[in-house]
């Protein structure tokens, strides 16, 4: 779509009166209109219509440059602020459960209570953990004897079979010398077979003993791996009860987890709490600001980047403390971490301000934009003349556009005269900046932004960042 011609500012008014009352003046016909869109942009007046007379530019009569506002073209970022409403929220927040199961005793400190990290806020009654904890301990005590009892056995267990083996050799030694000495008396026929049948079983009874005794003391020595191994178990499985009694005593005072203020207390002297019940509120005394963003704001305020909390018109400075999200309902939550100095109080609404990058390129008024079929140009002075030159418009936000196809420090006209053509003489009668006379509201990136007026939502104070005046 072609962009309109943009609207004379007052003063550009003012220029065309005085440039034809000029021409009427001089005895001309007055300023003619431009010759069209090819000679705008070949820079040479159109051929009239048959048996016209060709109309006279202005200040073509007598050579006179033709007054003109210009503007000074400055190359940087094209910025803009939006506004938002913005909450003063804690940055840690806790409901605080009991840990144990007991009847509330005394509340220690009340809603509103500053406190530091491990200060009791409410004490439950600790009787029946006591009792536990003593029990506990008993039965640890219990285990340490029963260990000590088996150890005691193993060792005075380990001399008597000992002994039993020693005994259990001998009499295998006296049975296999009197079996020896009885098969030699058979072979020379001094007895009877059945007589070394006996022996042979005594020497046999005595092999067995002996092996019984030595299996005693392998499983005395084993005693000390297995029996006194579950003895020891006992002693752990004891030590670990009492710790955990001794861990529940402790949750009966039940204690701020890091510092902060108390914001409610739910539980009353007398109240039954059971595990994991909530029994206080704690927040931090550090602060940030809750507010919402839409997806595209989002994506220009990454993580540390500076926004400003306005309060009954005093402002403070912040910055994003959490990477954007996924949207929630069309928009993106966002927090902020304010100075610690801060003493906004929690649920302080606000507006927050922050700004946004359109773009970057040639900073100029879109004033000084001008249509050529579907090509956007300015006039640029060169050497006292105007020449046209082609820009791509690459943001726009109130009166001020960034474009490309301009250099640093190049002048452009602003409201150009109607009949003004490439090659014109001119004169530049006031100047400024893209601030300055038909400037927008834009600034450079880096420059302080002017203070917002507060807005109910994320919604830019200007028209925001365009793709081009013309398609």
């Amino acid at each position: 779509m072609n962009r309109m011609k943009p609207r004379h500012l007052a003063a550009g008014a003012a220029l065309a009166l005085a440039l034809a009352l000029l021409i009427a003046c001089g005895g001309g016909s007055g300023a003619g209109a431009p010759g069209g869109p090819s000679a705008a942009r070949n820079g040479a007046p159109a051929a009239d219509p048959p048996g016209k007379a060709a109309p006279q530019q202005p200040g073509a009569r007598f050579g006179r440059a033709i007054p003109v506002q210009a503007v000074t073209v400055h190359v940087g970022k094209l910025t803009t602020n939006n506004d938002t409403t913005g909450t003063i929220v804690p940055v840690t927040q806790s409901a605080v459960a009991s840990q144990v199961a007991g009847v509330v005793l005394s509340v220690v400190h009340q809603a509103g209570d500053w406190v530091k990290a491990g200060t009791s806020v409410v004490q439950l009654d600790d009787s029946q953990l006591k009792l536990a904890v003593q029990t506990a301990r008993s039965n640890l005590d219990i285990a340490r004897i029963n260990y000590d009892i088996g150890q005691d056995n193993t060792n005075q267990s380990a001399p008597k079979l000992d002994l039993q083996v020693q005994s259990a050799q001998s009499a295998v030694d006296s049975a296999q010398k009197f079996y020896d000495s009885q098969k030699a008396l058979l072979d020379v026929g001094g007895i009877p077979a059945s007589q070394l049948d006996t022996a042979r079983s005594q020497l046999q009874n005595a092999q067995a003993n002996l092996e019984a005794a030595r299996t005693a003391v392998d499983q005395n020595k084993k005693s000390d791996v297995q029996s006194l191994a579950q003895l020891k178990l006992a002693i752990d499985q004891a030590q670990n009860a009492l710790q955990v009694a001794q861990l529940n005593l402790s949750y009966a005072a039940i204690k701020a987890p890091f510092a902060g203020q108390i914001a409610a207390v739910n539980v009353n002297p007398g109240t039954y709490v059971g595990l994991n019940t909530p029994v206080f509120v704690l927040v931090s005394a550090d602060r940030e600001v809750a507010f919402n963003v839409s997806p595209s704001d989002a994506a220009t305020l990454p993580l540390g980047s500076t926004i400003r909390f306005t309060y009954q018109g005093k402002d403070y400075a912040a910055r994003v403390s959490q990477a954007p999200s996924a949207p929630m309902g069309g928009l993106v939550p966002m927090v902020a971490l304010l100075d610690r100095t801060s003493a906004l109080g929690y649920g302080t609404v606000g507006t927050v301000s922050y700004g946004l990058t359109l773009g970057s390129g040639a900073l100029i008024p879109i004033a000084a934009l001008q249509v050529n079929e579907d090509q956007n140009y300015v006039f640029a002075i060169v050497n006292g003349k105007v020449a046209s030159r082609t820009v791509k418009v690459l943001a726009e936000s109130g009166t001020t556009a960034a474009v490309s196809g301009v250099d640093e420090g190049v002048q452009v006209v602003i409201n150009p005269p109607p009949g003004l053509l490439e090659g014109a003489p001119v004169q530049v009668v006031s100047t400024g900046g893209p601030g300055g006379p038909g400037g927008g509201d834009a600034a450079p990136a880096g420059a302080a932004p002017a203070a917002p007026a507060p807005s109910g939502g994320a919604t830019a104070k200007t028209g925001g960042a365009s793709a081009g005046r013309t398609p």
